[in-house]
């Protein structure tokens, strides 16, 4: 039986646009203990970029003394990789491989986000069975 992006990735609410703060961003991600947030363009309901931890150590340095009242657009990585619910989750993990990435942003027929997949669930669930 073929595994699927749907049974391996969770449900993600962290979204942010493209107008918004970097500080906003950053809050959202504290608040909620996550190291992402999806970037969606909420006129087209469609994914158009995210916004890591990465994202914030690469640009503070060259953009420092005005990083925090940036916009998401001008620090996100887009264009971003995604996947759909029911893309083989072996097809995911190769394009996380190709794309050195560790988190795929999932969405449906229309492009908007549904969830986000990370190697670490898929870790967790494929090779650990979540040992307690």
């Amino acid at each position: 039986m073929v595994k699927l992006v749907k049974d391996f990735m969770i449900e993600k609410k962290e979204i942010v646009t493209p107008e918004d703060s970097v500080s906003s961003a950053i809050e959202l991600m504290i608040e909620n203990d996550i190291g992402s947030v999806v970037v969606e363009d909420i006129k087209k309901n469609k994914v158009v970029g995210i916004f890591t931890e990465r994202d914030i150590l690469r640009r503070f340095m060259s953009n420092r003394d005005r990083f925090v009242n940036m916009t998401i657009a001008e620090v996100m990585t887009s264009p971003v990789v995604t996947v759909s619910e029911d893309t083989a989750l072996a097809d995911a993990i190769r394009l996380m491989k190709k794309h050195d990435v560790s988190r795929l942003p999932v969405v449906d027929d229309k492009g908007s986000v549904v969830g986000i997949l990370f190697w670490k669930n898929i870790f967790d669930i494929c090779c650990c069975n979540k040992v307690e």
